[in-house]
């Protein structure tokens, strides 16, 4: 699709953290850029990972980069420009961590949400600051792929840049997410993400001791909030029988906890896009989630779209749920419409254009 042209991919992500949203979308980018570009894309991993044997006769080349540490912001310069003094790449994206200065190749940048500068996400001042230094080094991209409408409006608010160097292009998802045949009795409801205060799983954990909801499936957390000391503990004080953790679920095992609950739930403030929305309406389940950020960009109609203050609103709705089969399967139904709009295939097209238009621009990284 591109002759001649060599891609620089970073995909530590993938493997350094596997179970967070930044990591699964690396992953996914990465096996779609190289089924669309095949024998185009040089792959940048860490040191003694497991690469995927289907990577390497799709790959240019597969480079293991010096220093891959998790998020090492300061040291990823240098490894960085000593990397490509050696590897030719034409342009180079990077899906996450910010962008070095002096890198000598076009950069696209992937932009996710301004949540370090609008909440206190991630929890503690030092790891807040690397994210927003993080952000702030998007200036420094050539183009920046935002992943919905919502986030490149966000960037443009928050980091001062030419609105033309902003690009959306959103993401999807793709196998193992799709609807059990036949559909799957619902068992639990489920959550799926992080802990971080701006996911607002406070909510969940209150409408769940509301009067009447003692009749609703149990919760089932899946990802790294299940795996989190501080909401173990918070479940334990609650009294945790009626919540389930699932700390590190692969796509198969998350797919299945999808096709089985009776509704997926997304309370979160701010997400610039909300991957577990679009999964979960892919699996055919309904999706409720708070009207705030993203999420109603994502969900296009076929979500139920809640005030994330409202924990007995939460509540109400799946009681209606529970109690009218018609109007969840109506919803699944929905869902599954919307989630066929989006494929990995035609967000790696998206890519593959800013990529084009960057190599020819020849702008580095300052």
């Amino acid at each position: 699709m591109m002759a001649g042209m060599r891609i620089g991919f970073d995909a530590r992500a993938a493997f350094l953290d596997p179970h967070r949203g930044f990591g699964r979308v690396a992953r996914s980018l990465a096996e779609a850029l190289l089924e669309l570009c095949p024998g185009e894309l040089v792959v940048f991993v860490p040191q003694r990972v497991a690469v995927p044997s289907r990577w390497y006769p799709l790959a240019a080349e597969i480079v293991q980069l010096r220093r891959p540490r998790r998020g090492a912001f300061l040291v990823d310069g240098p490894a960085w420009r000593w990397t490509l003094s050696r590897r030719r790449v034409d342009v180079l994206h990077l899906p996450t961590w910010g962008v070095p200065p002096g890198l000598p190749v076009p950069v696209v940048a992937t932009f996710y949400d301004a949540t370090p500068f609008r909440f206190p996400s991630p929890p503690g001042s030092w790891p807040r600051h690397r994210a927003r230094m993080a952000i702030r080094s998007l200036r420094r991209a050539t183009l920046v792929h935002a992943i919905s409408e919502h986030a490149r409006a966000e960037l443009l608010v928050t980091v001062p840049m030419p609105a033309a160097a902003v690009r959306s292009v959103a993401l999807a998802a793709g196998p193992p997410f799709g609807p059990a045949e036949p559909p799957e009795p619902p068992e639990h409801l489920l959550f799926v993400g992080g802990a971080d205060p701006h996911k607002n799983l406070d909510l969940l954990l209150t409408m769940l001791a509301l009067p009447g909801a003692d009749v609703l499936p149990p919760l089932v957390l899946a990802g790294p909030a299940a795996g989190d000391p501080a909401v173990v503990a918070m479940i334990a004080r609650a009294g945790g029988e009626r919540v389930r953790c699932v700390p590190a679920p692969d796509d198969e095992a998350l797919a299945r906890l999808y096709r089985r609950s009776l509704a997926t739930l997304v309370p979160s403030r701010n997400e610039g896009f909300g991957l577990p929305v679009l999964e979960a309406m892919a699996c055919g389940v309904p999706v409720l989630a708070a009207r705030s950020a993203a999420l109603p960009e994502v969900a296009g109609g076929a979500a139920l779209l809640l005030d994330p203050d409202r924990p007995e609103a939460w509540r109400d709705a799946l009681l209606e749920l529970q109690r009218d089969p018609q109007r969840r399967a109506a919803l699944a139904k929905a869902g599954l419409e919307r989630a066929r709009a989006f494929s990995w295939r035609r967000t790696a097209e998206g890519l593959v254009g800013l990529y084009r238009e960057a190599s020819g621009s020849r702008h580095c990284s300052t």
